[in-house]
């Protein structure tokens, strides 16, 4: 069905003048106890981006939590204390609820140290020296006083023309969180009337629920709301929750969420801030929960006796620690100092204990009986996620559909009337079709192409261990290249050959090898004490293996492909022993590219080599598995030759309907931002021409260069990686000024991405046609004549908000999602896109819901009345198109429409991509940038 409007779920934010919600009283975490905590206790914080002063981290986080839960009526928001930031807030008209200084420097100082001593308590376990000087940190806190603490009446003055303040965009959801939970506001799933059940009776399949034949089934249920702790925004979550049973009677719980953050756009004539609302689906594990490798999150009801409508979940984690190397006492334990800070704030015999609430979450979820066989309220719920634990699968689907969307904001709306108005929809913009091409089209590789952006002679290198997988990926790689080789006629055994093929365009040379023990875990060396050098050490010789199997090119080698089967990141003791960086930064070293494929599964590696290879034959399970590995090879084959060669497939026709675009460059910037082992803040740029099938990147202090010269190049880059911002913006001055020739050029950066180095391209600095990346500095116009500027924000920090679209009969008809380019109503610059559902997406139906009958198909594809409880739904991503430079006759809807159809111009991939392919394909080039140990200068010969 097509759908002719877009409604973002937002709302724009009126004046808050008169009402109780405006006043406010805020504090900082005062500098006077910042400092010492700082300097003399708690250890050096990794965040990038931090200013000096804060690079040592408070553990505030559980003091915050442990303040909500003893008094609701204070919001928090600063976990890390620093300058400028509010840390507590609460309503001026609450006076009779106003916090008690005392009782604050208490908590912070209780907090503190039950955060201390749980910090050295885990040391002390895993047979570590403590990490904190308690007796240091007891003498600064003796120092703290209720005098320190200084409060600021604020008030929440914005509205329309307004621009927020810094703390408002904490402050404003908070505050109309609170609002709704204290108001009660509640949502009505269905309508109040009975509907059918439909034609057939019996139990429908993804409910559970009883439609007999003739039936009146009542679809009416409430869902009522609660604030949690959340760390960006404020968040609500629907309970108690909804359990869905299945025919074995198990219990399977899951709430909705609702997100709210306040958001500024660009360009606009008139300010005004908005609400973004993000509607979500929380599942809770149910049975046994474990994971080694990751800290395990929950979410801990307030044990509060003063807790009300408003008191927030508090969110905690809990790890397993293994105990000392070499013993087996590993345990579950709290990850964070909530629990701790709870127990020594207050006298709650109810706080779950780890280990129990693991074996059980079900148990702590639901209404149960304590251990001293009184009655007990919900304690803790644990979001579930894939993989935690064995066999703890969830029924419930993933994703929220459109019409749950619309249910819960069509009730929201009004809830916040006299706080806000709902945004205007937005409309379809005309825009040419697009052919959408095969799985098997996509994988034929046009060796022309290929050709020019990988030179006139190419290896393809295969090194595996499976007959199953060497067979899958010879089968793809003839496919993809016309090959005239057989997959059948290889022997019973992996075994090392090579052959050479002319082809008309390029001639390729393909090596077989068993990849043997370059795919095993590396050897690491625990003696030694620093990880990095620890590291390097195991990496060393890996590349070394790598290099004398692989060896430099051969005469006439213009390229190299490397195919490796390895296992998945989980097959491995752990990370520090993954051999992939290893053998990648290897291959680098001899001019290569690598591409990993997995292993086939083990019931397909059991049932012996070619039993799998024909998928219309054997078991339903065989059939899977053997489609899922010949997937897994293609999807391969074709990253490795399309993606990695940067080819790509320009749309037939650009731009809108009505204004069609031809002859235009492309120009995308990106910043590379790495963290940990991996720092690096730096600059590239990957352009496209109209007459060119594949892209070419920029590197600093490099020319341009084919995508492959500029993989193998970062796979061995070894010098400067975190550039300054005046550096990365002298970077983009000479990557525009050398695109810029005369003709049309459009230019495609990402907010989210950009702005830290570039301040000038923030909202409150950007200026409509006018270039530049500082503020003070823009770039000559007139040098840059033919240039369009497209700058786009996805929903990265909800940025963008999500959304649900209807017909000309309005969304109570009918809605759900819809693909295309989609204009503001009140900004002339400004268009969204949506893309199309992808093959991949759930069954779920945008117009079903979890809790609401619809109409749909069954297994039959007899119409049936049905609730998507148990089906996953795709939540399509709505992207931001402001047109911040254009020329004065130009339709700024035909340059909006060339970034959203530059989207599909990926040669390897059939569905649109995030983002236009020149940033996709930047931002994919980051992974190649390895960790720094692994770049280290290899002193070993290589014959050793």
């Amino acid at each position: 069905m097509r759908y002719d409007f877009l409604q973002p779920l937002s709302l724009v934010l009126q004046s808050f003048a008169g009402h109780e919600l405006a006043q406010y009283w805020t504090c900082e975490f005062p500098a006077k106890w910042a400092q010492p905590l700082r300097e003399h206790v708690f250890r050096p914080a990794t965040a990038e981006g931090e200013a000096e002063e804060e690079k040592r981290a408070i553990p505030l986080w559980a003091v915050n939590s442990a303040i909500a839960a003893l008094m609701p009526q204070v919001l928090t928001h600063d976990a890390r204390a620093r300058r400028g930031q509010m840390w507590l807030a609460w309503s001026a008209n609450a006076a009779e609820k106003t916090p008690d200084r005392a009782l604050l420097v208490e908590f912070v100082k209780g907090g503190l140290m039950a955060a201390a001593q749980h910090r050295n308590e885990l040391a002390r376990r895993r047979g570590r020296p403590e990490v904190i000087e308690t007796a240091v940190l007891a003498r600064i806190l003796d120092t703290f006083s209720g005098q320190d603490l200084t409060f600021t009446r604020r008030t929440l003055d914005l509205g329309p023309g307004l621009d927020p303040q810094s703390a408002d965009y904490t402050l404003v959801p908070h505050a109309l969180a609170t609002y709704l939970c204290l108001a009660d506001w509640h949502v009505v799933h269905g309508e109040p009337k009975s509907e059918p059940a439909g034609d057939e009776g019996g139990r429908d399949e993804a409910s559970g629920e009883e439609a007999p034949d003739g039936v009146l089934v009542r679809a009416v249920h409430t869902t009522r709301w609660r604030r949690t702790a959340a760390r960006d925004g404020a968040e609500l979550v629907s309970w108690p929750p909804y359990v869905y049973e299945s025919k074995g009677g198990l219990r399977y719980p899951w709430s909705y969420t609702l997100r709210l953050s306040v958001q500024t756009r660009a360009l606009e004539d008139v300010v005004r801030p908005r609400l973004h609302v993000r509607v979500g689906m929380r599942r809770w594990a149910r049975y046994n929960v474990f994971d080694p490798k990751r800290t395990i999150g929950l979410h801990l009801l307030s044990p509060s006796p003063w807790a009300d409508a408003s008191s927030p979940f508090g969110l905690a984690s809990m790890t397993w620690n293994p105990g000392p190397a070499g013993k087996k006492q590993g345990a579950m334990e709290w990850a964070d100092g909530l629990v701790p800070t709870l127990k020594r704030l207050g006298s709650f015999g109810f706080l779950p204990d780890p280990a129990k609430l693991a074996r059980d979450p079900l148990g702590f979820l639901e209404t149960g009986t304590g251990d001293d066989g009184l009655p007990r309220d919900p304690v803790a719920g644990v979001p579930y996620r894939p993989g935690l634990g064995k066999n703890t699968g969830h029924a419930v689907g993933d994703g929220v559909s459109a019409k749950d969307k619309w249910r819960i904001f069509s009730q929201l709306v009004p809830a916040l009337k006299g706080f806000a108005t709902v945004d205007e929809p937005h409309v379809r913009v005309p825009i040419p079709a697009r052919t959408r091409l095969s799985a098997e089209a996509l994988l034929r590789v046009d060796r022309g192409a290929l050709a020019a952006a990988a030179g006139p002679r190419i290896e393809v290198v295969l090194w595996c261990d499976t007959t199953t997988m060497r067979d899958e990926a010879l089968a793809a790689l003839a496919l993809a290249l016309d090959l005239p080789l057989d997959a059948a006629d290889q022997p019973g055994q992996v075994e090392a050959w090579q052959q050479t093929y002319a082809l008309p365009e390029l001639e390729v040379l393909v090596r077989v090898e068993p990849v043997g023990a370059l795919a095993d875990d590396l050897e690491v060396n625990e003696k030694i004490k620093r990880r990095n050098d620890r590291l390097k050490d195991a990496g060393i010789g890996r590349q070394v293996q790598v290099r004398g199997r692989l060896g430099q090119p051969g005469p006439g080698v213009t390229s190299r492909f490397v195919l490796v089967e390895m296992r998945g990141a989980d097959g491995f003791t752990s990370a520090d022993h993954d051999p992939k960086m290893a053998v990648r930064a290897g291959a680098a070293g001899c001019d290569a590219v690598t591409q990993n494929l997995l292993p086939p599964s083990v019931s397909a590696a059991e049932a012996g080599p070619g039993e799998n290879e024909d998928a219309g034959g054997g078991t339903p399970e065989e059939q899977k598995s053997a489609t899922s590995q010949r997937e897994r090879a293609r999807r391969a084959v074709g990253d490795l030759l399309i993606r990695q060669s940067g080819l790509i497939r320009h749309p037939d026709r650009q731009g809108t309907t009505e204004h069609e675009l031809t002859n235009v460059a492309c120009l995308g910037l990106w910043v590379v931002r790495r963290t940990g082992d991996f720092k690096a803040v730096m600059p590239l740029a990957v352009a496209s021409v109209p007459d060119r099938p594949h892209v070419m990147v920029r590197l600093p202090h490099s020319r341009w260069l084919t995508h492959l010269q500029a993989s193998v190049q970062l796979a061995a880059w070894s010098s400067t990686r975190t550039f300054e911002k005046q550096e990365i913006q002298d970077f983009f001055t000479d990557c525009v000024a050398e695109s810029s020739d005369g003709g049309d050029l459009a230019l495609f950066t990402l907010a989210q991405n950009i702005r830290t180095a570039c301040p000038a391209l923030t909202n409150p600095n950007l200026v409509a046609d006018r270039l530049a990346f500082h503020p003070d500095r823009p770039l000559d116009a007139g040098r840059h004549k033919g240039l369009r500027h497209v700058r786009l924000r996805t929903n990265v920090r909800n940025e963008s908000a999500q959304h649900f679209a209807y017909g000309a009969k309005g969304p109570k008809e009918r809605v759900g999602v819809g693909g295309g380019l989609w204009a503001s109503k009140d900004n002339d610059r400004l268009f969204f896109a949506t893309a199309d559902k992808p093959k991949t997406a759930g069954p779920g139906s945008p117009g079903g819901s979890r809790l609401e009958w619809h109409h749909g198909k069954n297994r039959d594809k007899q119409i049936v009345a049905k609730i998507d409880t148990c089906k996953d739904v795709w939540n399509p991503q709505l992207l931001e198109l402001l047109v911040a430079i254009k020329r004065d006759d130009d339709p700024a809807e035909a340059w909006a429409a060339l970034a959203h159809q530059r989207r599909s111009a990926a040669a390897h991939f059939a569905d649109p991509v995030t983002l236009p392919i020149e940033l996709h394909l930047a931002y994919k080039l980051g992974s190649a940038l390895l960790p720094s140990h692994q770049l280290e200068p290899i002193d070993q010969p290589e014959s050793s």
